[in-house]
């Protein structure tokens, strides 16, 4: 019963690097989209805050949060 235990809290402590390098591609990728963007200077600085709103939230360790926010900037940039 130990040895499960063990197992599950490696996995855990394990898995959580790989989000926090998730977050942080997520973020690069974003910062080469926006860099190409041809957007008018209103979009640019909302983009730009909800960029900072998410790279906030990565170093908080809220990867699901960032990568919701980075989606839905991501989405607005398409629009553009």
């Amino acid at each position: 019963m130990k040895a499960i235990f063990l197992g599950i809290g490696l996995l855990a402590l394990s898995a959580t690097p790989g989000l926090a390098q998730s977050c942080a591609d997520h973020l690069k990728e974003f910062d080469t989209a926006l860099a190409a963007a041809q957007i008018d200077p209103d979009a640019m600085a909302q983009l730009q805050d909800m960029r900072a709103q998410a790279a906030g939230l990565c170093a908080a360790g809220n990867e699901e949060e960032a990568n919701d926010v980075l989606s839905e900037a991501n989405a607005m940039l398409g629009d553009q």
